[in-house]
């Protein structure tokens, strides 16, 4: 079975911290309304988990 492919990430996401400036790894992904997307993300340092609510990019 081949692996899915991932998706090109447009999106503006959260990739440090807020707590502790550390890296943050992606927990998991959920489709949201509207085609925005939920991201739990952990801190790999204080191992804190954050949500970000990433919207899709807009079209011109």
């Amino acid at each position: 079975m081949a692996e899915p492919a991932l998706k090109h990430l447009t999106y503006s996401v959260r990739t440090r911290c807020p707590d502790c400036d550390a890296e943050l790894s992606i927990l998991s992904v959920i489709n949201g309304r509207g085609g925005s997307e939920y991201w739990a993300l952990q801190c790999v340092a204080c191992h804190g988990v954050h949500l970000d609510i990433v919207d899709p990019p807009t079209r011109h």
